[in-house]
């Protein structure tokens, strides 16, 4: 929840700016396309591409939802350091 409210931000004009975090679309991608590839390659019945991808799909958009809720917090001396 901490990192959807960093992404919105309300500006003094009433505007409402995005600001896109390109660490963590980077690792939802990763994740994505590792989940696709293996779907593909490891089952021996020939899983379609559709499948895969939906696999893959499924799978990133669950990790994003995991790390938004529970973010990973390191507490050092008392402090939180995300």
């Amino acid at each position: 929840m901490h990192n959807l409210l960093n992404m919105i931000n309300n500006s003094p004009e009433g505007t409402t700016t995005f600001k896109f975090n390109k660490e963590h679309f980077i690792k939802y991608m990763v994740i994505f396309i590792v989940i696709s590839i293996s779907t593909l390659v490891i089952p021996t019945c020939g899983v379609l591409k559709m499948h895969a991808i939906s696999v893959g799909f499924i799978a990133s958009s669950t990790f994003a939802i995991i790390d938004m809720v529970y973010p990973n917090n390191v507490y050092i001396n008392g402090c939180v350091h995300n």
